[in-house]
């Protein structure tokens, strides 16, 4: 059996490693899963707009958007860094599709341009983002016209491109979740 002393000592230990652990993972300047801010920027308000959900009635504690910066990069050629921001519209009984929105890193920081909406014609449930060589990568579990809206039967890998004025695909791959 053990002391009190020695079992508050073990938590106290616990809550350390905890603390650490998050000190390294939220350290200053990383997009966190939930980025309010980044670069000064509050990515939850900026993407809100962008959604266009349906607006909550005065009660609907549930509606909170969450927003995550996935990627950073320069996309469009110009040496500037794009913001790749991940959200969908809150729901109060499942999820909805995410949205990889790209913002210019030309514009302000005071008002983000929105160039580009990735993702949309899939029903990703999850979705990570990468960025490689002017290219954005979105790769994620996708609910198929097949599946039930919980249960995503596909692993989906899209690439875009730049093209001067727009996001265009270049690829997509579909494999089955066995």
């Amino acid at each position: 059996m053990s002391s009190p002393t020695a079992r508050r000592l073990r938590a106290g230990a616990g809550i350390i490693a905890i603390a650490t652990s998050l000190a390294a993972i939220l350290a200053p300047g990383t997009a966190t899963a939930d980025s309010m801010t980044a670069d000064g920027v509050d990515w939850t308000a900026v993407v809100a707009r962008a959604l266009d959900c349906p607006k909550p009635g005065p009660n609907d504690t549930w509606y909170v958007v969450h927003a995550r910066v996935a990627a950073v990069g320069d996309l469009t050629r110009d040496g500037r860094r794009e913001t790749v921001v991940v959200s969908s519209c809150p729901s109060p009984t499942s999820s909805n599709p995410l949205i990889a929105f790209v913002y210019d890193g030309a514009s302000k920081r005071s008002a983000p341009r929105l160039i580009g909406e990735l993702g949309r014609n899939r029903y990703f449930k999850s979705q990570k983002v990468t960025i490689q060589n002017g290219l954005v990568r979105l790769r994620g579990k996708v609910v198929s016209d097949r599946a039930p809206n919980c249960c995503p039967d596909l692993v989906v890998r899209q690439t875009y491109k730049w093209n001067g004025t727009k996001f265009a695909m270049t690829s997509e791959k579909a494999s089955r979740i066995s």
